[in-house]
Order: C-alpha cells, then sequence, then structure tokens
C-alpha cells in the first residue's frame, strides 16, 4: 500500500492534476469572496424560528417538482424572487401575495403569471411575496414588513387559494411583525447549514455552480428521454385539499374544525390587509383560480367562487378576479386541457394556466 502512494505522488501526470485542482479551488475562493458578491446556493429556503423565507441576493437551481426540467432561481435585495430586473424607487410597486402558485413553482420566472405582466407593464415594480406554505396572516406580515421599509404598493393582487384555509389555522403571529412562528414546526428537507455547508456556500461559488449545471444536465437529459411517449392522465385525481368543495367529509378526512378556523381568520386577515391598503392608497384585489380536480368535480358541496364573491364585498376589495369561467372554457374547447394547464401529475399550472391568470390581471392596469 505504501509503495503504491508512493508510486502515485512520483507519478507526473497525478502530480499536475493535483496542481491544477489546487489552483481552481483557490481561484474559487478568490472568486467568491471578492468577485462575485451574489450567493449561488443548493437551496435558498431559510429557516427562521419556523418561518421559512427566501434568503437575499441568491441564486440555485430548482428541482422542487420531479417530472418537471431544472430551472434558476433568483431573488433580490427584499428575498423575493425575480427575474432578475433591478428595483427602481422612482417606479411605482405592485405587490403579488400568494402562496407557491404565485411563486411560479415549477416554471421559469419569465412564464409565470407574474413574469408576463411585468414583460407587458414596464413602467412598474413588480414585487413577488409568493411561497409555497404561505396564507393571509403572511401576506399581512409582509405587507406590514414593507410598509415598514416605506415601499408602499400602488395595487396589491392577493391570490386567494384552497390551501389558504387550511394553512391560516397553523400560524401565529408573536411580539410584532417579526416574530411570525407556527404552532408545529413544518416538516421540510431543509435543514440547519452545517460548516461543511457553509464554508462552499461563501466560497467555492464556481465550483457549486459547475456541479449544478452538470447534475440538471443529466438530469434534465433523463426526464427528456423518459418523457417520449408517455401517457399523460385526461382526468385528474381528488385531492384531499380542495375537495371539500365537492366531497362530503366521510370520503376524505378533513379536518372540518381546523376548516372552519381557517374560514374565519381568512375573513379577518383581509379585512386587516384591506384596511392597511387603504390606508396607504393601494388599490386591493382578490385573486380565485382552479385547481384541476374542481374543474372536473365542480363545486356541489362548497362554492369557492360564491366564497370568496362573498369574501371580497366583507372586506371591501376593489374587485375578485375570478378566472374560474376562463379556465372551464379553456376545458370545454381542449380534450387535452389538464395536460395544457397543469404541469404533468401536479396541480400547478403551466405557463399556459399562467397567461390566463395573466391576462385577467392585465385588465386591471
Amino acid at each position: 500500500m505504501k509503495k503504491i502512494l508512493t508510486n502515485l505522488i512520483n507519478n507526473k501526470k497525478i502530480r499536475i492534476v493535483f496542481i491544477y485542482i489546487s489552483l481552481f479551488f483557490f481561484s474559487d475562493i478568490i472568486f467568491s469572496n471578492f468577485i462575485y458578491k451574489n450567493n449561488i446556493k443548493s437551496n435558498c429556503l431559510i429557516n427562521k424560528n419556523s418561518f421559512y423565507v427566501l434568503d437575499k441576493n441568491c441564486q440555485f437551481k430548482q428541482k422542487y417538482i420531479k417530472k418537471t426540467p431544472s430551472y434558476t432561481v433568483y431573488t433580490n435585495n427584499f428575498g423575493l424572487r425575480y427575474s432578475g430586473k433591478i428595483y427602481e424607487k422612482n417606479k411605482k410597486n405592485i405587490f403579488y401575495f400568494g402562496d407557491s402558485f404565485t411563486y411560479g413553482l415549477g416554471l421559469n420566472f419569465k412564464k409565470i403569471y407574474v413574469g408576463q405582466i411585468e414583460k407587458k407593464e414596464k413602467n412598474y415594480n413588480h414585487l413577488n411575496f409568493g411561497l409555497q406554505g404561505y396564507s393571509p396572516t403572511v401576506y399581512l406580515h409582509q405587507l406590514k414588513s414593507m410598509i415598514a421599509k416605506g415601499v408602499i404598493p400602488e395595487k396589491i393582487f392577493l391570490t386567494l387559494d384552497f390551501t389558504d384555509i387550511l394553512e391560516e389555522d397553523k400560524w401565529l403571529l408573536e411580539g410584532g411583525i417579526d416574530h411570525l412562528t407556527i404552532k408545529e414546526v413544518q416538516s421540510s428537507s431543509e435543514i440547519e447549514k452545517d460548516s461543511v455547508e457553509e464554508f462552499k456556500d461563501k466560497n467555492l461559488k464556481a465550483t457549486r455552480y459547475m456541479s449544478q449545471v452538470i447534475n440538471n444536465f443529466f438530469r434534465d437529459t433523463k426526464l427528456s428521454l423518459l418523457s417520449k411517449g408517455q401517457n399523460v392522465n385526461s382526468i385528474p385525481g381528488k385531492i384531499i385539499i380542495s375537495s371539500f368543495t365537492y366531497s362530503e367529509d366521510s370520503e376524505f378526512n378533513i379536518d372540518r374544525n381546523s376548516l372552519n378556523r381557517g374560514f374565519k381568520k381568512t375573513q379577518k386577515k383581509l379585512i386587516e390587509i384591506s384596511k392597511l391598503a387603504k390606508i396607504v392608497g393601494s388599490d386591493f384585489y382578490v385573486i380565485i383560480y382552479p385547481w384541476p380536480d374542481t374543474l372536473e368535480y365542480g363545486q356541489s358541496v362548497f362554492n369557492w367562487e360564491k366564497y370568496s364573491e362573498d369574501l371580497c364585498v366583507k372586506a371591501s376589495c376593489k374587485k375578485l378576479i375570478n378566472t374560474f369561467p376562463e379556465f372551464v372554457d379553456f376545458k370545454n374547447k381542449n380534450q387535452d386541457w389538464l395536460s395544457k394547464l397543469f404541469i404533468n401529475e401536479d396541480l400547478h399550472h403551466t405557463e399556459i394556466g399562467h397567461n390566463i391568470i395573466a391576462n385577467a390581471i392585465l385588465k386591471e392596469f
């Protein structure tokens, strides 16, 4: 064994490779600390007392949805997902509040509805506050935080999702806008970074970027090969979270008490958001959209559209932007509506689905 090691050390080619690798890592440390200021991480999601937010000025390759190609996520100095367009203080602001649908899970930024609107309405700063797991308590928290910083919206577009009702029951707001926590710690693949991960994030940005590119190349190639000849379901499955609109409790294990608390709290928070919007002179809109199962199975038990209309009246919002009719019309005209409107085997919208939402919002500019 000793002889083998000695031969390896004396091998000129191996010594040259070792020198090149050492120089590369040394150069990467210089590049990471003195040249490239943004963060390149495996994930920009960070945990603040069980409240998950995006790290500021960060970028990473996201592959949250297994059967979609990876895409790059960029965050700005507010810690929001954005296109890369610099925030301009002399422009008016549009705020978009929502969960993973607003965030645009599964798609590049330019394909999601916020990105599509930004491309057409260039005289505004378009701030996307969306992130998975968020609901009206968080939207109110985010709005207060931005107003405290002197960033005032001219328009607020809040997408109300089925998950908002159940998510609302978990949030606690203690000690002001900087202490938002949840009743039970969320399960997440994100854990606190150890010292090795922190070192790589800070000092090996080029290495991190190259490894992401190589990893995602093979992943995307594999997805491309697997997708050929794949049959896409034409009928969606039933989803527990939204099933309260078309199914009784006996069919699905729905916590009716949590649901009722969520309805009451959602109404309360939207009223608070609306009042705050009026104080700062902002127009407040609520947006609703269907999930694949609600398009297929309807709303025979609970009418989400009627609920949202009543909620918008109680909250005195400027308008309810209801995209259900547009989605239903698309479904009626396209036999393959499921694969066109929703990501394969997922409930999030495709670029076409986002386009329907974007066009509905653009009518309000």
